[in-house]
């Protein structure tokens, strides 16, 4: 009798799996387009708000997507992420109300399509030996041609989908962009190198940024602003002509709303001009803001960065044993919990890069509040800049780490009433009439409202931090995003000057899930390493000063080439010491490396072995006591 229930219980979970088989089958002919998301950030689901924004939309777009369906259908991950791609599309059309329109193109080899596509430089990768290519690109284009293109819809940032074909979509289908003026002492924009005559290309976070805004570059120079601009966006100001800041001045009394970022330590502008702390060659500068500053009551910690035990990134040095791998505090990944949840700008972030961030705070009686946006861990500290002038010891910071045990606000909003930076001016300053209706007395303002976002950082927008080329051969592939650096920055924009819906969109999905308790035990051990290590090579040091003093001594004596017996006992014990104390440093060494591989290895034997097998066991306990119960 047990033995017909066990053979009744295979054979019907057997046609219980048919039966969903079946069913999936069903579902996916009938109703192509449905499927139930059930993932943590809903990453498979238009996301609300973009419904009514397709809708009212100024220009009707078309959408070309273009795929290599016959190239893909030995390529399974390309092919589903093409079906993937083309669903969400038409998702997109049935959302919009009419205002999309979509064609999806094949560019079979001499075909129209491929024509089309190459005209519009999509990028085609070579999959064989063959010479079969394989295209996943899209172009928008509205009613005057106007065209924005992707030219690779990578899988692997399939996160990053809707962001992408959307802010696409808005920026061919949105008339009257938001007007922007950007004040920088760097190139963000492609330039040519005075030096050697080459074009450097220009920032990824500013080409994004013209995607959806009107720009207008304005020189520091420049004795004034544009006018009717919706956002002013500053990025490490260093020489500001006195005429500009008075009239930056009256922007920001007008409640008009301000991007600052400012850097204590910018290595994005190295300059040899401004050497720091007397060492030679070029060095990183700090930003010139000071009389804005103190005026709205912010402190700046010019001079000092925020070191970071908890979040620093791991990076190569070259030391005297050769090339190690540690923790650099200067630099650091600020995660979900360092962002503010609540506020548009990083609501839907997960990871932002920073690098010798300053830290921000309020004046005691100031008016003003600060609002933080991105903080540290509490297991930071405020170090002066001078420690990373010259060569750069990441274990000399590691060394002299004192955690404060408070968190460092590295960026916030500033609202409220401010002072006027120039108050001796008497209101002389070119005031934009589309602001002069904003002011109490635009002819002698002294005091406003602060609409304002700053940033302790100006190199996490370089794009080193946050983006990286793909290419193959001479073929770009577009640009892969492995940090919210240029969301962040984005969503900043949009969320004071344009429109929110947009800035809801990006990094919906975690990067990461980082270990927190194999780091936290990684951390104490390298640090309780680092100090054996440093009292050893100090021991190290101070034997070998003693032995240069006795060999002076005998010299500076003028005695017999044979040592005392005393001497060269001493000789001896000292050369043994060395000896012995460069055995422990390496197995101090070797014991770290150890260390850190162990709970490596412990984590992947927990789960590959030991979870499975408790499942199993579990699983198992419950079928014999159905057996039992039969």
């Amino acid at each position: 009798m047990k033995k017909n229930a066990a053979q009744t219980a295979i054979v019907g979970s057997f046609l219980i799996l048919l039966a969903a088989f079946a069913f999936n089958i069903l579902i996916a002919k009938s109703l192509p387009g449905v499927r139930l998301d059930l993932t943590e950030n809903s990453l498979y689901s238009l996301s609300k708000g973009v419904g009514p924004l397709l809708k009212n939309l100024d220009e009707p777009v078309r959408l070309d997507f273009y795929f290599s369906k016959k190239s893909a259908e030995n390529l399974p991950n390309f092919r589903t992420y093409g079906q993937r791609v083309q669903e969400f599309l038409e998702e997109l059309v049935e959302a919009s109300g009419g205002t999309i329109q979509l064609r999806v193109l094949d560019p079979e080899p001499f075909s129209e399509a491929e024509d089309s596509a190459r005209a519009a430089q999509l990028s085609r990768i070579q999959i064989d030996g063959a010479g079969r290519e394989l295209t996943l690109g899209l172009v928008a284009v509205n009613s005057v041609d106007e065209q924005q293109i992707i030219p690779y819809l990578d899988p692997t940032q399939e996160r990053f989908l809707e962001y992408e074909i959307m802010r696409s979509v808005i920026s061919v289908g949105r008339v009257g962009r938001p007007k922007v003026g950007i004040i920088s002492s760097i190139d963000l924009a492609p330039s040519v190198d005075t030096q050697t005559m080459q074009m450097k290309p220009g920032w990824q976070v500013l080409s994004q940024v013209e995607q959806l805004f009107d720009v207008i570059l304005i020189p520091e120079s420049e004795a004034q602003l544009p006018t009717g601009l919706d956002l002013l966006w500053i990025v490490h100001p260093r020489n500001l002509s006195s005429e500009l800041s008075v009239a930056i001045d009256s922007y920001v009394l007008a409640g008009s709303p301000l991007v600052l970022a400012i850097d204590p330590w910018c290595e994005a502008d190295a300059q040899a001009a401004d050497a720091a702390f007397g060492m030679p060659g070029p060095q990183p500068t700090a930003s010139q803001f000071d009389s804005f500053l103190a005026a709205w009551g912010l402190n700046w910690s010019r001079g000092y960065f925020v070191a970071d035990r908890d979040l620093a990134q791991r990076v190569q040095t070259m030391t005297e044993r050769g090339i190690e791998v540690m923790d650099f505090l200067a630099w650091w990944n600020a995660r979900r919990e360092n962002l503010n949840g609540d506020d548009p700008i990083t609501k839907g972030l997960s990871s932002l890069n920073l690098a010798t961030v300053g830290a921000l705070s309020i004046e005691e009686n100031a008016k003003t509040k600060l609002v933080p946006v991105v903080r540290s861990s509490a297991n930071s500290q405020r170090m002066l800049t001078a420690q990373l002038g010259g060569e750069i010891n990441p274990a000399t910071l590691i060394q002299n780490f004192v955690s404060s045990g408070e968190h460092q606000v590295v960026a916030a909003r500033l609202t409220g009433p401010v002072q006027s930076a120039y108050p001796e001016t008497d209101g002389l300053a070119p005031v934009d009439p589309a602001l002069a209706g904003l002011l109490d007395n635009p002819n002698q303002a002294k005091s406003g409202t602060a609409n304002i976002l700053v940033i302790g950082d100006v190199d996490f927008l370089s794009d080193a931090n946050w983006v990286r080329e793909e290419r193959i051969g001479s073929i770009s592939l577009g640009y892969r995003t492995f940090a919210d650096n240029g969301a962040f920055m984005l969503n900043a924009m949009e969320a004071m000057a344009g429109d929110s819906v947009l800035a809801s969109l990006r990094g919906r999905g975690e990067y990461t899930r980082p270990f927190d308790r194999v780091e936290s035990i990684r951390k104490s051990a390298e640090t309780e390493y680092l100090a054996e290590q440093q009292r050893l090579e100090s021991e190290i040091q101070d034997t070998e000063r003693r032995l240069a003093q006795l060999q002076q001594e005998q010299i500076s004596t003028r005695a017999s080439l044979l040592m005392s017996p005393e001497q060269e006992e001493e000789v001896q014990q000292l050369q043994t010491k060395v000896v012995e104390a460069r055995k422990q440093l390496r197995t101090v060494q070797l014991n770290l490396r150890k260390d850190i591989e162990q709970l490596g290895n412990n984590l992947m034997i927990f789960n590959t072995v030991i979870w499975p097998l408790a499942v199993a066991t579990l699983i198992g306990l419950l079928f014999l006591s159905r057996r039992r119960s039969v």
